[in-house]
């Protein structure tokens, strides 16, 4: 797509046009994984720089790199000269200037890419940042629920747990209503955005029964502890959580709501889910988890073939 971003931060960046052409993309992709076709970009190279842990997203965009024939290295920043002080911004284009064109960037920084939108040293897509976003995490969730159902006009999907830190929440609060999803979001008062921080059309609940009653797709979050400040400690126990606000097989029998249930993980079984939902054919999570690879192969490929000229070009006083 020649018109798709050279910085992917948030699902504000693409238009729904360009979305849908990624839907289309990976289900291509996801058909014609294991085709020597995908190995067209032994030219390419692309590089992670994960400042946060990862699993999922990080080994997924690896693994998309390679299925596609790029070249593909993991930078380490606790061995790099960011170490000594370099920024960000000169460590991208000494990556650049070396060759990789394209970095996935997971930073605990909000929106620290934003500025490298009006001066792009080298493309870069968001692998998730701060409380900001999670764009292609939200993109995959968006085709794993085209495979759920056959049209996602007028469905609705609640999000249980810790959305105010959550960015895959804060993308799919953006993406979803694009594509006529409805959104509940659902968990303790801390947990979430007050009303005038949400579109009109998010839908705001504390009670957990009552919003799965209403949801066609159940999709939950893992309490982010790690982004809490300390007064935010007080939802009580792992086993209070999943009575109050997590959500059990036992739950969706008892309310005759047997409906596919999504998590980008990791999971923590026994406070957002219990073990036998998990185990469940009802729990999707992996079925995101194999999706991952063939929309990034598309996110991947967009962004290499979108002829961005104006990448890794050095703006500064001429001398």
């Amino acid at each position: 797509m020649n018109s798709f971003p050279s910085v992917l931060e948030s699902i504000d960046d693409l238009s729904k046009d360009q979305i849908t052409t990624l839907i289309s993309l990976t289900s291509v992709n996801k058909k014609n994984i294991h085709s020597p076709s995908f190995s067209s970009n032994r030219h390419s190279v692309v590089a992670t720089i994960f400042l946060e842990n990862s699993t999922r997203t990080k080994h997924s965009f690896a693994i998309s790199a390679l299925k596609m024939g790029a070249k593909y290295i993991d930078f380490n920043a606790e061995t790099s000269s960011i170490k000594k002080g370099e920024s960000l911004e000169e460590t991208f284009l000494t990556l650049y200037h070396q060759g990789v064109e394209l970095c996935i960037v997971r930073t605990g920084v909000t929106k620290q890419l934003t500025e490298f939108k009006k001066h792009t040293p080298i493309k870069l897509i968001n692998g998730g940042d701060g409380v900001n976003e999670h764009p292609s995490q939200a993109l995959l969730d968006l085709f794993t629920l085209t495979e759920l159902t056959s049209n996602l006009e007028g469905k609705t999907l609640a999000i249980f747990g810790d959305i105010v830190h959550s960015r895959v929440a804060h993308s799919l609060i953006k993406l979803l209503p694009q594509f006529g999803v409805k959104v509940i979001i659902c968990g303790p008062v801390d947990f979430t955005p007050k009303p005038q921080e949400l579109p009109a059309s998010i839908e705001i609940s504390h009670n957990r029964d009552e919003a799965i009653s209403k949801c066609d797709f159940i999709y939950l979050l893992r309490i982010q502890k790690e982004r809490h400040a300390s007064h935010l400690n007080h939802v009580g126990n792992d086993e209070d959580y999943l009575t109050t606000y997590g959500v059990s097989l036992k739950d969706l029998k008892r309310l005759n709501k047997l409906v596919p249930v999504l998590h980008p993980g990791p999971a923590n079984i026994g406070v957002e889910v219990d073990r036998d939902l998990i185990k469940s054919t009802l729990y999707k999570g992996y079925l995101q988890v194999e999706n991952s690879v063939p929309m990034r192969m598309a996110i991947i490929q967009s962004m290499l073939d979108n002829n961005d000229n104006q990448v890794g070009i050095i703006h500064g006083e001429t001398v």
